[in-house]
């Protein structure tokens, strides 16, 4: 069975133990826990995974690019949206909304012819 609390405890300590970094005492009672707790030792296994897992190093040349990519969007991003163009698009769109309602009214309005 385990507690809860003590679970807390040794998880917060589980890096500081897998590397050997914790004193004597903590050492004995983090081993007596996990030969009891069959979570703590999944938690464990992780913790040592990780550990022993290499952190990637980016390529400077290929970070490099993905930066000054990140950089060319974002400034192409800006361009695309100025008030210029914002108030061209309002202009078209009032325009077509006033053809479409002028279209409707006389559409509807006109007579037909031959009947």
């Amino acid at each position: 069975m385990t507690n809860s609390d003590e679970c807390a405890q040794v998880g917060d300590l589980l890096p500081e133990f897998m590397a050997g970094r914790v004193s004597a005492e903590d050492h004995d009672r983090i081993r007596e826990h996990l030969a009891k707790c069959a979570e703590c030792r999944e938690r464990a296994n992780a913790v040592s995974l990780l550990q022993h897992t290499p952190v990637p190093v980016p390529d400077p040349e290929r970070w490099e690019h993905f930066v000054e990519g990140v950089v060319d969007s974002a400034e192409r991003r800006q361009r695309l949206i100025t008030p210029h163009r914002i108030w061209t698009v309002v202009a078209i769109l009032v325009a077509v909304a006033v053809t479409v309602l002028l279209w409707a009214r006389f559409a509807t309005s006109a007579p037909m012819a031959g009947i």
